[in-house]
């Protein structure tokens, strides 16, 4: 696969640490030194997953406007879809006016699901499904996190991506998964879906008329640091790299602290580091894309080189790859 563009949207509407402070009575110097955030994105409630999505794409043809009639397969991954059903992926074909033979494919993951999305893209290439692929990731935390919990609003931002994938002859792009859902309980949207469903003693509370996220953040942190050192060594292994042939690794951006734990753990070199949420914060899907736009904005990436991707996070699914610029 190649990756052949990028593209990002960001809500206009900012939360900064100045307006956490005055609502929470917290320093912004120590908001900072939790999460390395300076402010995040949220949303409207009248511009959802699906509008953020679309704003992205437009966005990227805007860049690459002959790909538009020759996309194959759309991938849209994130939470907060439009419907129960219809796919929002579907209807973000037709918003979009892409063919009709277009293969159109809804992922709900999260913190890994941009590794996943590229796995699907992979696999519908192999197997001859489709050729040119637009990998989309779109969510919106600020629907589901209370008003009054200082931590989730300190860390998660929303946001869209749009990724254009096309054929190349790479021979990288080997895959490792993990997932203990076992501890799915650890990071969860709760009274969201059909178990434990919203009442109306839960809408008499005032609570997010999308459910409400819950973390254990502890049990969150001691999982990366456990789990994704081995993840990113037997991703090397498969694909028969060591971390001197890394140019770049860019890692799902959690929160600074725990990229910053990481990274000294792997032994990587902090100019081969990505770790920067300063103005966007945890977006979730979107975080590893955002990533990779902004190393291309700055011109660190050239062509040729190799960067190591990793996400991980809620449901404890973990997922890394190697690809080639």
């Amino acid at each position: 696969m190649q990756i052949k563009g990028i593209s990002i949207y960001l809500p206009p509407n900012k939360l900064t640490n100045k307006e956490l402070s005055e609502k929470f009575g917290i320093s912004e110097d120590d908001i900072f030194k939790k999460t390395g955030v300076i402010e995040r994105r949220h949303t409207s409630i009248h511009f959802n997953m699906e509008d953020m999505a679309y704003e992205s794409v437009v966005q990227l043809f805007s860049q690459y406007p002959e790909y538009k009639n020759q996309i194959d397969a759309l991938l849209l991954v994130g939470h907060g879809f439009s419907y129960k059903a219809p796919n929002t992926s579907a209807v973000l074909q037709g918003r979009l006016e892409l063919p009709d033979h277009c293969y159109c494919l809804d992922l709900p993951h999260g913190c890994a699901g941009y590794i996943y999305g590229l796995s699907v893209a992979k696999a519908l290439h192999d197997s001859g499904i489709a050729q040119n692929v637009l990998l989309v990731t779109s969510d919106t935390p600020s629907y589901v996190i209370q008003n009054n919990d200082v931590e989730l609003l300190s860390i998660f931002g929303d946001s869209a991506t749009a990724t254009l994938i096309l054929p190349s002859t790479s021979s990288f792009e080997k895959f490792v998964f993990k997932t203990d859902g076992k501890h799915f309980d650890k990071l969860i949207v709760e009274r969201s879906g059909t178990r434990n469903r919203m009442d109306k003693k839960y809408f008499l509370e005032e609570n997010p008329p999308d459910g409400i996220m819950k973390m254990d953040g502890t049990s969150i942190f001691l999982m990366s640091i456990k789990e994704v050192p081995p993840l990113v060594y037997q991703t090397l292994e498969k694909n028969n790299l060591s971390i001197q042939d890394i140019d770049y690794f860019v890692f799902h951006q959690a929160n600074s602290f725990m990229l910053e734990v990481l990274r000294k753990k792997l032994k990587i070199p902090p100019e081969k580091f990505f770790n920067d949420i300063k103005f966007t914060g945890n977006t979730v899907s979107s975080s590893i894309p955002i990533a990779l736009h902004q190393l291309l904005q700055e011109k660190k990436l050239q062509k040729g080189m190799k960067v190591l991707l990793a996400g991980f996070g809620i449901g404890f699914m973990l997922g890394a790859t190697v690809i080639e610029i």
